[in-house]
């Protein structure tokens, strides 16, 4: 192939990649199956946004890693998901048991909405929750293929939901014509239910003598063989979970650590 032909094969292969990026946010795996029964209280919240008449607003989920801390997706804290658009602090909602206002926002730099890097926040809240126990950040990134559960509050269930997943190599992934980016995100493939949104924003976690530790959080998903909207119930062969990393290995984790003292 001539020079000009790779890049244009390159130039579809991007353009195919942001269609991807772009349709997955805001979705992840649900399956309609309670978080409840003998568990304890999980420290995971809906995260809710109203910028007036004219937003439609948005859902999102988010995990207390701090009495006074929430982290999340980054574009759930932008209107219409939109980088440049962000919401005031005062437009969003951080529901526990109560809902509780958040008083700030801090949004990762670096952030791609295109390939969904760095779609990382925190909420800076303005009271303490002290009915939950926050999540620890996990020490390191889980090893390929792991085990762990997936938790958000997505259209499909009332209230909070879970899935068990396992963290797939990218290479597993990257075997099809879309650009999976390597780096600060992990992917899952075997899963079983529906995709649905509301869980961007919510933790992977890992349990460790009964105390979850926040691996990653939930970006988008896509179909590895289309690069465009994926159907997890239609084509689950070809489905792909796209999470950030926010292990303290990872870049996340360093903006984590800067904004949240003693973390």
């Amino acid at each position: 192939m001539t020079k000009l032909g790779w890049s244009r094969s390159l130039s579809v292969a991007l353009a195919v990649f942001v269609g991807w990026a772009m349709t997955g946010q805001a979705s992840a795996l649900v399956v309609p199956r309670a978080a409840t029964g003998g568990s304890p209280v999980l420290p995971v919240a809906r995260i809710e946004a109203d910028h007036g008449l004219l937003d439609r607003g948005l859902s999102c989920t988010g995990t207390l890693v701090a009495p006074t801390w929430v982290v999340t997706a980054q574009h759930c804290t932008n209107i219409g998901r939109r980088p440049g658009h962000p919401y005031r602090p005062q437009d969003l909602k951080v529901n526990f048991a109560e809902p509780v206002r958040v008083e700030a926002v801090y949004r990762m730099p670096g952030y791609d909405a295109a390939s969904l890097v760095n779609d990382v926040a925190l909420l800076r809240l303005a009271a303490p929750v002290t009915a939950v126990t926050p999540a620890r950040i996990a020490p390191d990134p889980l090893p390929s293929p792991a085990a762990a559960q997936v938790y958000g509050f997505g259209a499909t269930a009332d209230g909070l939901h879970t899935s068990d997943v396992r963290v797939t190599s990218r290479a597993a992934v990257n075997d099809g014509p879309c650009l999976f980016p390597a780096g600060p995100l992990t992917f899952v493939m075997s899963v079983h239910g529906g995709s649905t949104p509301g869980d961007s924003g919510g933790p992977m976690l890992h349990w460790q003598d009964d105390r979850p530790l926040l691996q990653t959080i939930t970006a988008g998903a896509a179909d590895r063989t289309t690069c465009g909207t994926p159907s997890l119930e239609a084509h689950p062969e070809t489905w792909v979970g796209i999470y950030n990393r926010v292990d303290r290995a990872s870049s996340a984790g360093s903006f984590l650590a800067t904004h949240i003292p003693d973390l």
